[in-house]
């Protein structure tokens, strides 16, 4: 990859939308879905889209705390209607049982935010965390950072710190980016990718939110050949996270049932 100046500029000076759970919309292949937002006539919408050119990744906000089961259900429904990854954003410190229904409901990558400056993360989101790196996947565990409401070094000590506990950090840009200077936001940007090289981060699932959030894109235009690897990589992807998923909501369902739950 390689970091696009124009499109830094542009992503920069636009006004930031902070992710709603009464938010649907669609951004290059990605489906914004809102876990508050009515299932079916959602359904309806999605497929309408989807049919006209097919979506690579649905992420899903879910809302407040006492209103998870209704994200769980729009995430069964997600999942079980199109064959795509998934990503979970969850605004609070879910407890271990949540995650596991997130993960169980068909979420392939669940996203914790960090707070910007001037809020100190509480030790449950730090708990959340590492109780989701025990759930889900390696380097399936996100943490989205807000570039331009902090100093940028503390933006890269916390890329570094999530790298070190193998969770992937993302950073998007606020609209208070515009107050760096374009050196600075292309230091934040080099410091993410080296941190991902470095780390060897399984970004892939992770390119479409990537591309269409971050001045991030491809170092080159795929070839025919390139894309269709791609896509077989893709599937291969889905059907080994499918796969363990199975055994991973087996396995729990067998623990209880032995201890007579």
């Amino acid at each position: 990859m390689r970091i696009d100046g124009e499109k830094l500029v542009q992503l920069a000076a636009r006004e930031f939308s902070a992710r709603s759970p009464e938010e649907l919309r669609r951004e290059l292949n990605i489906f914004f879905v809102g876990a508050d937002l009515p299932e079916r006539e959602t359904l309806e919408t999605l497929y309408e889209s989807h049919f006209q050119s097919n979506a690579s990744l649905f992420h899903l906000t879910f809302g407040a705390r006492d209103a998870f089961p209704k994200g769980e259900a729009m995430a069964r429904t997600i999942k079980k209607n199109f064959n795509a990854h998934l990503m979970g954003r969850l605004e609070f410190a879910a407890p271990t049982q949540v995650i596991e229904r997130a993960y169980a409901a068909g979420v392939d990558l669940l996203d914790f935010p960090l707070p910007g400056s001037g809020t100190v993360p509480r030790p449950e989101l730090f708990r959340a965390l590492e109780d989701a790196r025990t759930v889900f996947p390696r380097w399936a565990v996100v943490s989205s950072l807000v570039a331009g409401e902090e100093p940028a070094s503390a933006l890269l000590e916390k890329i570094d710190a999530l790298l070190a506990v193998e969770v992937v950090p993302l950073v998007v840009l606020s609209s208070r980016a515009t107050h760096l200077a374009k050196e600075e936001l292309h230091r934040i940007y080099s410091h993410l990718q080296h941190g991902w090289r470095a780390h060897k981060v399984a970004i892939k699932p992770l390119l479409p939110l990537i591309y269409a959030t971050s001045p991030l894109v491809p170092a080159a235009a795929p070839g025919v050949l390139r894309g269709f690897i791609d896509k077989i990589e893709e599937r291969r992807l889905l059907a080994t996270s499918d796969l363990r998923r199975v055994l991973r909501v087996k396995e729990v369902e067998e623990s209880f049932a032995s201890s007579g739950l």
